[in-house]
């Protein structure tokens, strides 16, 4: 039953994530159409965006451990390596926006249902079902520096990336208008913030871990 449950939950919160990446692109494309403005470009610039491939991320990886769980890759996806990267990572998302964007982003309508998605309710989720049905062993000590490398490839994405067509996802990124030597202190800044979390992800689940025995 517990199993089922989990599975189910999975599910859910997989699909939540689809729903709020998917409907932020359908209004982004929409209004680019209305604005005869290029759709691809728009896409572009969608995929800059750390909430855009995280919820991603986690939309696979939920997925596919949900309807795949004894699967090879369900069970890779399913290891601390992979779902505690998607945990951290997400939890990144709800406060860096809380704290970094909530005064450069306030839309309405449904584009503030799939905001509340992506960057509160999915990452909540995900966290409460991951301390409800946590990893039957204890998560080593370093393994969350390795979940710093989804974010750290994500900031060589975009610089690279800023390089190339000149534009930036996020204010504390651009280049253009605070310059490298910030913009890189700002991401290291950011990595240290993500281990935190990281490390504190690992004691709050090792502790239920632990009561659970």
């Amino acid at each position: 039953m517990n199993k089922a449950f989990e599975r189910y939950t999975l599910l859910l919160i997989g699909m939540l994530a689809l729903f709020g990446v998917s409907v932020q692109f359908i209004i982004s494309i929409n209004r680019a159409i209305a604005e005869d403005n290029s759709v691809s470009q728009v896409v572009i610039n969608m995929l800059a965006y750390f909430t855009i491939l995280t919820n991603t991320f986690a939309t696979v990886v939920l997925t596919i451990v949900g309807l795949l769980p004894n699967s090879r890759i369900g069970k890779v996806f399913a290891t601390p390596k992979v779902f505690g990267c998607v945990v951290t990572s997400i939890l990144w998302i709800a406060i860096g926006f809380h704290v970094l964007l909530n005064d450069y982003w306030s839309p309405d309508g449904m584009e503030a249902v799939t905001n509340y998605l992506n960057h509160y309710i999915v990452p909540s989720a995900l966290l409460i079902i991951w301390l409800v049905f946590p990893p039957k062993t204890q998560i080593p000590k370093r393994t969350p520096i390795l979940w710093e490398i989804y974010p750290v490839i994500y900031g060589i994405y975009v610089i690279l990336r800023g390089e190339l067509i000149d534009k930036y996802p996020y204010p504390f990124f651009d280049v253009n208008v605070i310059g490298y030597p910030k913009a890189l202190f700002n991401g290291l800044v950011i990595l240290l913030v993500i281990l935190g979390i990281g490390y504190f992800v690992r004691a709050t689940v090792n502790l239920s871990s632990r009561l659970q025995r």
